[in-house]
């Protein structure tokens, strides 16, 4: 249990794995929007709690009350103006709506009235899920627990004990279950990835993370499997072109839209990645040297995903048995220069199309019989 919690504590955010899913289903600027309009409609929540008797009061409470608005009111319009939050922004905007949130149940007239305002902790409890560690989510459930125990106290002192009691127990359960079961969508999601081994643009592995993974990936075949290692590297057709013509942003929403189009069109057990520019790596195995349906699905997919670019594909396939028993860094390099050098075929023959080697014969494995099928 311990180990269990430990393992959990540590686990890195989702930030850049899920900003970049959203930049490439196109829906990050309607979601700045949705973000915008809660918030929106939260600080007029506030705004007109104070013209109820149970609301704030006191020249505290209406200044307290005022403050929360108007910071609402100006994390909103960064939304809608700037966009998408950088991931030291949204740690800064969870704190500052947290801290709002304390503050303006705080001051209500009726504590009951406040207690039930303290609900809005959960809906920040399930954003912090999603893309932020566990760290703020304890920091969050703290901060919703000591809010709800001192109006709870002043609920009690009013006469109502089983109220105050049932009330906070409604709210540490509330925010307590919300968060987990977003993480656990999240984990289902199979978001396990660590920061440092993601492209922040794209979400898909880095270099490094693909190499480490690739290795693992060929390690875990025995020495008797009969399948075939396929390396697909895709390039971008006219990249430099798209960048020069409309400019580096829409070059980077091309990277991040195939980037998704190859996560949509590949099994989930293939290793992806992005490395640096307009070029993508793909490795999975097969039970034939055939993997055109992979390769053409990838190709049409991107011919047809905005802004309509095309692809050079290099492909490589080549026994995995005893592919194990070599060092797969070695292995990996020689393979990934081989398909490149097939993207360059593809490239000199037009574009928009892939080119093939079977079995090629590899130096990193120099000395080994040739496999019998």
């Amino acid at each position: 249990m311990t180990s269990a919690m430990r393992d959990w504590w540590r686990q890195p955010d989702h930030y850049y794995w899920l900003t970049a899913m959203l930049a490439a289903r196109g829906v990050q600027g309607s979601t700045c929007r949705l973000f915008a309009s809660a918030l929106a409609g939260f600080a007029g929540v506030v705004l007109v709690s104070l013209a109820s008797p149970a609301g704030p009061h006191g020249r505290v409470g209406f200044t307290v009350a005022l403050v929360v608005a108007t910071c609402l009111l100006a994390l909103a319009a960064t939304f809608l103006l700037h966009g998408w939050l950088s991931r030291a922004q949204s740690s800064f905007f969870v704190v500052v709506v947290a801290t709002c949130i304390s503050a303006v149940c705080l001051v209500q007239a009726d504590p009951f009235n406040g207690m039930f305002g303290a609900t809005a902790f959960a809906v920040l409890a399930g954003y912090i899920a999603f893309f932020h560690t566990p760290r703020y989510m304890a920091l969050n459930f703290v901060i919703s627990t000591a809010t709800g125990a001192a109006l709870a106290v002043r609920l009690g002192e009013a006469g109502d004990t089983a109220l105050a009691t049932s009330t906070l127990l409604f709210l540490v359960l509330v925010n307590f279950g919300v968060p987990f079961a977003c993480q656990s969508l999240v984990h289902l999601l199979g978001i396990n990835i660590h920061n440092a081994e993601i492209d922040p643009l794209t979400g898909l592995l880095n270099e490094e993370a693909f190499y480490r993974t690739a290795s693992a990936f060929i390690a875990a075949r025995n020495r008797d499997d009969d399948r075939y290692l396929v390396i697909v590297v895709v390039d971008l057709d006219s990249y430099a072109l798209l960048t020069q013509t409309e400019g580096r942003v829409s070059g980077e929403r091309a990277r991040v839209a195939v980037g998704q189009t190859l996560r949509e069109t590949t099994r989930q057990n293939a290793v992806i990645a992005h490395v640096p520019q307009s070029e993508f790596l793909i490795v999975d195995s097969f039970p034939t040297t055939d993997s055109s349906p992979l390769v053409e699905r990838v190709r049409s997919a991107i011919k047809v995903t905005p802004p309509r670019t095309s692809a050079s594909i290099g492909v490589v396939s080549t026994p995995m048995r005893g592919l194990a028993q070599h060092p797969p860094y070695e292995v990996l390099t020689e393979l990934i220069g081989i398909a490149r050098s097939a993207v360059g075929e593809a490239r000199r023959d037009g574009g928009n199309q892939a080119h093939y080697i079977v079995c090629p014969t590899l130096t990193a494995c120099e000395g080994d019989e040739p496999p019998r099928f």
